[in-house]
């Protein structure tokens, strides 16, 4: 009996944390990141990053997510982090890359959506685009997935 309440109480716990995080089907956490990192240099593979402010309701994130989804297009390792969550850690626990990142600008809350494309080692962002740019900005969206593209092409 103790052993059936402890494996439900994991249970709920687990989903719990997974719902709190919010992560979007096919993103892993970025607190994974080591895993999909070696994944992606072994499979020669760009990582992109999904820094998502706390709104969910926010349409404009919703299309910017949509399309920044497929400006990134397939043959990806996807990763996921709130901001709120990475401005406060402020990013010890991350890829050099991304601790520089932070030194510079901290990530926009709430109503905000940042895709970065790091090369497979993710030592360096390849290309950064934000919900201002990728929400209706077609021009800026096709300069974005022509870096993405380029990067890619430079993998093979």
């Amino acid at each position: 009996m103790k052993t059936v309440l402890i494996a439900a109480l994991a249970c709920l716990v687990s989903i719990t944390a997974s719902a709190e995080d919010n992560v979007p089907r096919g993103f892993t956490p970025l607190a994974e990141y080591k895993e999909v990192q070696a994944k992606a240099v072994a499979e020669k593979k760009l990582v992109v990053l999904v820094v998502k402010g706390a709104d969910d309701a926010c349409p404009n994130c919703v299309a910017a997510m949509d399309h920044g989804e497929k400006a990134a297009g397939s043959g990806v390792e996807k990763l996921f982090v709130r901001a709120e969550a990475i401005n406060k850690a402020g990013g010890s626990e991350q890829p050099p890359a991304l601790q520089e990142r932070l030194k510079t600008k901290l990530f926009s809350t709430g109503a905000s959506v940042t895709f970065l494309v790091f090369n497979p080692e993710m030592t360096e962002i390849v290309a950064e685009a934000g919900r201002r740019e990728l929400q209706s900005d077609k021009d800026a969206t096709s300069a974005f997935k022509k870096k993405v593209q380029a990067a890619k092409k430079a993998l093979k």
